[in-house]
């Protein structure tokens, strides 16, 4: 089975862009696809917890209710070690199914052929 790997580095200055990413990311999920969200640079925050809370995009749609419905498909969502460091984010603060995973397990997933990846 085809794996589907999304990379998503748009914080909160890209917000609706971030929205649009992760509900492309649930719908891929919803419909059976094995869905991978990995957060680098300022998406991490996504991953926050009350971080998503009010959060849409043009259309309407809620970051919060797409990254939950990602967990209920059990897509895991994975949080750069680095940018985390970097912004004093610690497993303790993430949303309950992040988990935080080093530049390498990225690298790994994006050259493993089993995996289509896309980038927001």
């Amino acid at each position: 089975m085809q794996k589907m790997l999304f990379v998503i580095s748009k914080g909160f200055e890209k917000s609706g862009g971030a929205t649009r990413s992760v509900q492309l990311a649930s719908i891929a999920a919803e419909s059976g696809s094995q869905v991978e969200v990995f957060l680098i640079d300022d998406a991490i925050h996504w991953a926050q917890l009350g971080m998503a809370e009010g959060i849409r995009s043009s259309t309407g749609e809620h970051m919060k209710d797409l990254l939950d419905k990602l967990m209920e498909a059990g897509s895991p969502i994975y949080v750069c070690k680095a940018c985390a460091d970097k912004r004093l984010v610690s497993p303790d603060d993430l949303i309950n199914g992040a988990v935080i995973e080093g530049a390498p397990g990225l690298v790994a997933k994006m050259t493993d052929p089993q995996y289509k990846v896309f980038t927001f």
